[in-house]
């Protein structure tokens, strides 16, 4: 039984897998909630874990504190040029972040076919998977990608950044918002819709250019605390291709951890 922890910049989530591959249990927190989760293996039945961080040392501290108590072994995930039949063209592979890396691998398996990653938190990040074949095997490639403010952010930032703008959060967002009507008629609509139409405008800006590169229309597989709403806002373009995948990175760190290349993806530190 596996513990798979998703740290991000603003929740950590973390998913149980069974020796099937089965998630079992999965839970999330604010990053500043950790030290109170009972992340104890009696109550949550694993026996070693496997961590993607990408919030920084304090919070990898804080991990390592909250888990040594339990003695059990914890692996903490290194993007590489390849693995789980995933090629990194990254300039510099080890500088792709590994919630991003982590995506990817998970991505791959599940179409193995040319995707759009979107993972949607507090910055959104839509990447190209591109398919290949390497020694006659069917890889997938990530070739590159994009990274935004997220929605909350990119709201937020504008309200910070000047006079009169209003300053916002998600609680303040249309409960439906009309993408269709440009013409938003009042300022918390205009700032919301911006936001929203940016967001959407990068995906399907990265599905043309993908569907050009692969000669082919790629999937868009959605993760992230916002999926939802940018999958809603997706399908008045691409209907029947993209889909919402919870704990995408949760799965891939499953993935890297059961592979038999794991040895080179990842640094050891036994408890």
């Amino acid at each position: 039984m596996l513990l798979t922890i998703d740290a991000g910049n603003t929740r950590t989530k973390w998913a149980v897998f069974n020796d099937h591959g089965e998630i079992s249990q999965q839970h999330a927190c604010l990053n500043e909630q950790l030290a109170s989760v009972n992340f104890s293996p009696a109550v949550l039945g694993y026996d070693h874990t496997v961590i993607s961080n990408v919030a920084g040392e304090q919070h990898a501290a804080l991990l390592t504190q909250t888990l040594s108590p339990y003695k059990l072994p914890i692996r903490w995930t290194k993007t590489s040029t390849q693995a789980c039949h995933v090629v990194n063209r990254y300039s510099k592979p080890e500088t792709l972040g590994s919630d991003r890396w982590t995506a990817l691998i998970a991505a791959w398996h599940i179409k193995q076919a040319p995707c759009v990653v979107v993972n949607a938190g507090t910055a959104v990040t839509i990447d190209a998977l591109h398919s290949c074949e390497i020694n006659h095997e069917l890889h997938g490639e990530f070739i590159g990608g994009l990274i935004l403010p997220g929605l909350d952010l990119m709201q937020q930032s504008l309200g910070l950044a000047t006079a009169q703008l209003p300053k916002t959060d998600a609680s303040q967002a249309p409960s439906a918002p009309k993408l269709d009507d440009i013409f938003a008629n009042n300022t918390a609509d205009a700032i919301y819709n911006g936001a929203l139409h940016a967001i959407v405008g990068a995906v399907q800006h990265m599905v043309d250019a993908l569907t050009q590169h692969s000669q082919q229309v790629p999937y868009i597989i959605i993760s992230g605390g916002n999926a939802l709403v940018i999958k809603n806002a997706l399908t008045r373009y691409v209907t029947n291709q993209a889909i919402i995948v919870d704990n995408l990175v949760c799965q891939g760190l499953y993935l890297l951890a059961t592979s038999t290349s794991n040895e080179n993806t990842m640094k050891s530190d036994a408890q």
